[in-house]
């Protein structure tokens, strides 16, 4: 699904634009999510595991702008990403009423409503597909990531223990979220 382009005015006065990626974007989109890897131990890969190609991060990128229902939304400011979520909507009958989110932003764009602005679009989107349940997960510790969940509607359901261990050796909690739409 194809998110049609809509500028936003942030918190600092600035402007950014968010629009579903086009393939040309491809390189964009891997330099972010090699940087936000770098910056923040939440994102589930490292830098090291960033590997992919023009050929899969295009095919990633089409994947979600030929679906009917799920889709991805990246934060442009320029030329550059900032931030990208995606709405991942469960495939078997039984259980097609749920979607999952997922977002990520680089530090330079924190606290400026990016989050609460995306997650706002795909409840939206996630509401129009029929879905009524929303839901992700995120690394215990992140409180950053935690406040922005629960002042959206998401509560906590759950977690699974040593769900995340990082390159030190230590451990943290998955925690399972999920807010009624």
């Amino acid at each position: 699904m194809i998110f049609k382009e809509k500028k936003v005015l942030l918190r600092n006065g600035q402007t950014v634009i968010l629009k579903s990626p086009s393939e040309d974007d491809w390189e964009r989109m891997i330099d972010y999510i090699k940087c936000v890897s770098a910056e923040t131990p939440y994102i589930l890969r490292t830098p090291e595991e960033c590997k992919d190609t023009e050929e899969s991060e295009k095919a990633f990128i089409k994947h979600y702008a030929e679906s009917e229902c799920e889709c991805m939304i990246a934060v442009f400011d320029g030329d550059k990403v900032v931030g990208n979520c995606n709405l991942n909507v469960k495939n078997r009958k039984k259980v097609r009423h749920r979607a999952e989110l997922g977002i990520g932003l680089r530090k330079s764009h924190y606290r400026l409503g990016i989050g609460t602005m995306l997650i706002t679009e795909l409840s939206i989107i996630a509401r129009n597909a029929g879905c009524t349940q929303f839901e992700l997960t995120y690394v215990d510790g992140n409180c950053r990531a935690k406040g922005l969940y629960e002042k959206c509607g998401f509560v906590e359901v759950g977690r699974m223990p040593c769900g995340v261990r990082f390159e030190d050796g230590t451990y943290a909690d998955d925690v399972f979220m999920r807010k009624v739409l």
